[in-house]
């Protein structure tokens, strides 16, 4: 169970989205800020409902983690009766369309303990506006609020408070009515830097930022009517001068009467983390919908270049091969593999990229996407490429390898914001096991990404490779471009080490395996047309591609069936009388999915051999169990790309 509201894990993640989860998961223990999730069957019978929670929140509630798989009926169980009804009212304005809720109810453990805790959620829809889940937080504010409660207090209490202040993790502030602070605790400290022999006897726009004091007036509005300022977000200062996210709760302070108002107390949280923890749960979320955005663009567009690649194939294979004319094709053919390329980056980006490691040459992917580096490094910043002579071979992902050139790019000019130079350099070199950084002591492929930027401090070296740290303008990075890098690289079997000094720039480099250049790739042969006249059966549901993956298999000489849907291809498995070799299928199909299709076709026609296509790589992982009985073929494809794949069908 995950610390933080998520979808079903996807069959692969990659290392570095591993461990950013259980870094959250680590900052969310610390914070003890428990998450859960509810799946909305029903909005009337929450009992049909689906509840998740983290392990901070059984702990809340008095469990073991994971002790039990937690139901709408366990829940109440452990609410006061008199508090079902104020929690069923705010659920259903929450679905009412308020869409939020957030309240504090009392919590019975089975200790025989009560704590108050404090709750909010979110209510997600899907596109038609049907809910869809329930995403929450609950902190346990039981001694926030006992603090609360004994400010309040007499004399008789004095004691008992100033332990309470004292000990208490939450900063407690007091300020007579005039602003003047009279009380700052050790959390006080803690959190703002001054000490209270600094603070007291200061007002208290000290550590309020300007455009925030008009938050003080409004609440010692309230209390001196003698009405508590509830729960409210803001920012403070530091006094490094920085800010620090808090949530702020305010009382009036009385005299032993109980009639005159005296001052005002005030407990600040410091909800930094909580506000970072929540602004990556939404950055996620986001990504995850980019990323399925990206899956459906990707199958689409490369349908529409699978036609093009298509049709341009069939007038190559019409043309005598010394016609001036094929020269125009392979430009054709040339910028779809180019689209072809770019749906892969928009893939790799939303994270949805199939992990695809093949051997392949660093330099070759260098020249491919200096048109790319180029214009993201700015008019101000001159790039200089140095590739080495002999084959820069290693077995990665050229989507992920891509990615990390790109992040060492920008992360290069963001360096440098009045210009300068940026060497990309490449070598092979042996690498021993007393390197520092080093894996393990063998050949590798050294990618250099130098730049004449700031640089950076001891400090900031030593955490640059941490999820979410960045030293840039808040609200301008995520820092996760080099956290992602180390990941993908420690992924491929390297290892990265960094030089740099302030004011004299920054030396990156990371060490790939190499491999031999002599296996880089699988030769080229040549295509042999079918003599045999076996058949081949195509369901595709978009025309255009149907339509010109029947033309290349006629010209390579197959007898072709094709059918648009499942049950137009189930009944030609089933009535046609002759036999049926291969299923060359398309994985996104309606009615079902190409993989269930194969499974029914096979009950048919037990020695046919399956061939998946599609034009969104993430579909080969969704039956993983058939990757051994059915070959896979990416769109778009060539006329020889689709023959070897027949044929080697056909070779099982």
């Amino acid at each position: 169970m995950s610390d933080f509201p998520t979808d079903p894990p996807t069959p692969r993640r990659s290392s570095g989205r591993r461990n950013s989860d259980a870094l959250l998961r680590r900052v969310v223990e610390l914070a003890h800020l428990g998450w859960w999730q509810t799946h909305i069957t029903s909005t009337t019978d929450l009992s049909q409902n689906t509840t998740i929670w983290s392990d901070e929140t059984y702990r809340i509630f008095g469990h073991e983690p994971r002790s039990f798989t937690p139901t709408t009926e366990n829940f109440f169980a452990q609410i006061p009766p008199d508090e079902h009804a104020t929690i069923g009212e705010a659920v259903a304005r929450a679905f009412g369309g308020d869409g939020d809720y957030h309240i504090e109810h009392r919590v019975l453990r089975p200790d025989g303990t009560v704590r108050i805790v404090e709750e909010r959620a979110v209510l997600e829809r899907d596109a038609s506006g049907q809910p869809v889940r329930f995403v929450g937080t609950v902190l346990d504010v039981t001694d926030r609020r006992r603090i609360e409660a004994a400010l309040k207090g007499t004399d008789a209490g004095a004691r008992l408070l100033a332990q309470i202040v004292e000990s208490s993790q939450d900063a407690i502030v007091s300020a007579a009515l005039d602003g003047v602070i009279t009380t700052w605790n050790p959390a006080a400290e803690r959190a703002f830097g001054w000490k209270a022999s600094e603070m007291i006897g200061r007002p208290a726009s000290t550590f309020t930022p300007t455009d925030r004091e008009f938050e003080l007036q409004e609440c010692f509005e309230l209390i001196v009517q003698g009405k508590p300022k509830g729960t409210y977000e803001s920012v403070r200062l530091r006094r490094d001068g920085s800010l620090v996210d808090v949530a702020i709760s305010a009382s009036p302070i009385f005299d032993a009467d109980g009639t005159t108002v005296l001052g005002v107390a005030a407990i600040l949280r410091d909800i930094t983390q909580q506000k970072r923890i929540a602004a990556q749960v939404r950055h996620a979320q986001r990504l995850e919908s980019v990323g399925r955005l990206a899956g459906g663009v990707a199958h689409d567009f490369n349908n529409l270049l699978m036609a093009i690649t298509g049709y341009a194939e069939l007038i190559r294979m019409d043309l005598p091969t010394d016609a001036p004319q094929q020269e125009d094709v392979r430009a054709l053919l040339a910028s779809a593999e180019r689209g072809a390329r770019l749906t892969r980056q928009l893939l790799a980006f939303g994270r949805r990229q199939v992990l695809n490691p093949v051997p392949l040459d660093v330099n070759t992917v260098l020249r491919d996407i200096e048109g790319v580096l180029r214009p993201l490094t700015g008019a101000d910043v001159t790039m200089r490429l140095t590739l080495s002579r002999e084959p820069a071979s290693v077995r990665a992902d050229r989507a992920q390898l891509e990615q990390v050139v790109v992040n060492l790019v920008a992360n290069a000019r963001d360096a440098m914001p009045h210009g300068g130079v940026l060497d990309i350099e490449t070598s092979v070199t042996d690498v021993g096991a007393q390197q520092q950084g080093a894996g393990q002591p063998g050949r590798y492929v050294r990618l250099v990404v130098k730049d004449t930027g700031i640089g950076m401090d001891a400090e900031t070296q030593s955490r640059l490779f941490e999820p979410f740290f960045t030293t840039k303008p808040r609200g301008t990075s995520t820092g996760m471009g080099l956290a992602t890098t180390y990941g993908i690289v420690k992924q491929s079997g390297g290892f990265v080490t960094v030089e740099s000094t302030e004011g004299a720039g920054t030396t990156m480099r990371i060490y790939l395996p190499a491999v031999d250049a002599a296996t880089r790739s699988e030769p080229e042969t040549e295509v042999e047309n079918s003599e045999t006249g076996q058949t081949v059966l195509v369901v595709e549901d978009d025309p255009a591609v149907r339509s010109s993956t029947r033309a290349m298999l006629e010209r390579l000489r197959y007898v072709v069936l094709d059918a648009e849907t499942p049950t137009d291809a189930l009944a030609l498995a089933r009535l046609h009388n002759g036999p049926i070799d291969v299923l060359l299928t398309d994985i996104m199909l309606p009615e079902m999915p190409g993989t269930r299709l194969a499974d029914l076709v096979a009950q048919l026609r037990p020695e046919i051999r399956v061939v998946r296509m599609s034009g969104f790589p993430g579909t080969v992982d969704l039956l993983p169990d058939s990757a051994a009985r059915h070959s896979f073929l990416q769109k778009p494809f060539s006329a020889d790309t689709l023959a070897r794949a027949i044929g080697a069908a056909l070779a099982k």
